[in-house]
């Protein structure tokens, strides 16, 4: 029987979740530190990666039958936001390579899991769910080939996870394109050399990932599509581990990702402002009436700042619960853990994740041209990758909020307004991925 099969061990059986939390924010002054450089290179050092090895960061979401902790999502989302207030670019790739522990966790039986946790236990995975390619049944197992972008955390990646069209074995059915999810190992793909030029997050790892004629085992092949998981029953991973954060949809799951991590540089902003209210307390006083002469003018926006901070983290603490309480729910009767649901948590954190946009304009305009407009300056740097971060169709609140009330007038109020087998309320064919905004930088 191999390790796997009979059950990795924990590396710290003892470790509490108050510990990682506190080992996340111990590193922020590391973090701080290498901000530059983690931009230049496009990812943080081998030497951060250890760190977050060592310290069982990547194990949060990770099964307990594989060595992991098996903590639950908000202290995931927790983590992420220390993480994050360090280096938003570290907090991004760090992330969106260390949650999908969780996928894998849900998707994969246990001779996937067996295979993909490993001898030791360690599993980073970026994932990107659009099917930008194809997986082809063949006897000897399926065939993967595709380009997929913006997959975040690749650079420290020991998997993969994409979402495929799915091509058995005779080739394909008549009728809609069947999809699914693969997860390939590290040595059957190739990272391209593409993550440049962006206006920031430019340290998050977000390249292109090429796969050509990788032959993968069938336990390595879900049918599941990324987007749409049927949680009917419970999946495959609940079953296997008795925890109902493994029976999950996912959008509510993405935006908790994407959203602490903004919540994340929203703090950070917030320290740095700090840091300029101390100089200019310490300082000497500008002439007399000047415009942002004194600690004064910052007073406002540095309060206004710190309690759409506070409202944004709490609401990403309680959005991670929600997402935990409907998947138990789920467990118990599909029906209330409904695709309207998800996008309920999702709206809401998108919400979360505006409040802390705001905050960083705020406090980006109020510290000055000098202060925060100019390279090097870390304000400027919060204000650029926020302003990338926008341009994920996963923070397009507003596209969201229009989804949600079609899809709410449609099921709840003016049901009848919708004809049996009709279009959905979204425009999409019935059957279709439930409507959302998939993450694209992922």
């Amino acid at each position: 029987m191999s390790s796997a099969a009979a059950g990795l061990p924990q590396p710290e059986p003892d470790l509490t979740s108050a510990e990682i939390v506190r080992r996340a924010s111990a590193l922020r002054p590391l973090l701080l530190a290498d901000q530059a450089n983690v931009e230049a290179r496009g990812t943080y050092s081998d030497e951060m990666h250890q760190r977050f090895r060592d310290a069982g960061l990547y194990r949060i979401l990770q099964p307990r039958m594989y060595g992991g902790y098996e903590f639950d999502l908000t202290v995931f989302a927790r983590v992420v936001m220390e993480i994050a207030r360090g280096c938003p670019s570290t907090g991004w790739g760090f992330c969106l390579a260390s949650a999908h522990a969780l996928n894998a966790a849900a998707l994969y039986s246990k001779a996937g899991q067996d295979i993909l946790f490993g001898a030791d236990g360690h599993f980073a995975a970026s994932a990107r769910g659009v099917p930008s390619g194809t997986a082809t049944e063949t006897p000897e197992g399926w065939v993967v080939n595709g380009q997929w972008d913006y997959c975040s955390g690749s650079p420290h990646s020991s998997h993969a996870m994409f979402g495929v069209r799915l091509i058995p074995l005779g080739g394909a059915p008549v009728g809609p394109p069947m999809f699914g999810t693969v997860t390939v190992p590290r040595e059957q793909w190739a990272m391209l050399d593409n993550w440049r030029g962006f206006i920031g997050l430019r340290g998050s790892g977000s390249n292109s990932i090429r796969v050509e004629d990788a032959l993968v085992p069938d336990a390595l092949v879900s049918r599941q599509n990324f987007f749409s998981i049927n949680i009917d029953g419970g999946t495959v991973g609940y079953h296997l581990h008795g925890n109902a954060m493994y029976s999950g949809r996912m959008f509510g799951f993405f935006q908790t990702e994407i959203t602490s991590i903004l919540v994340g540089i929203g703090f950070a902003a917030l320290d740095e402002f700090e840091l300029i209210l101390k100089k200019k307390a310490e300082g000497p006083a500008g002439p007399p009436g000047a415009p942002g002469s004194g600690v004064d003018d910052l007073l406002r926006p540095y309060g206004l700042a710190a309690g759409l901070l506070e409202a944004a983290r709490n609401a990403v603490i309680s959005g991670a619960q929600s997402y935990l309480d409907y998947c138990a729910a789920g467990v118990e009767d599909a029906a209330a853990y409904a695709e309207i649901d998800d996008m309920r948590i999702q709206a809401g954190l998108q919400q979360a994740a505006r409040m802390a946009g705001e905050a960083i304009d705020l406090l980006y305009t109020a510290a000055g041209t000098s202060t925060s407009a100019k390279d090097g300056n870390r304000l400027q740097r919060y204000f650029r990758d926020i302003s990338m971060a926008r341009t994920n169709p996963g923070l397009a609140y507003e596209r969201t909020a229009v989804m949600l009330a079609r899809r709410t007038v449609a099921e709840r109020i003016a049901p009848d307004s919708a004809a049996p087998g009709g279009p959905r309320p979204d425009g999409a064919p019935v059957g279709a991925p439930p409507p959302g905004a998939a993450p694209v930088a992922r």
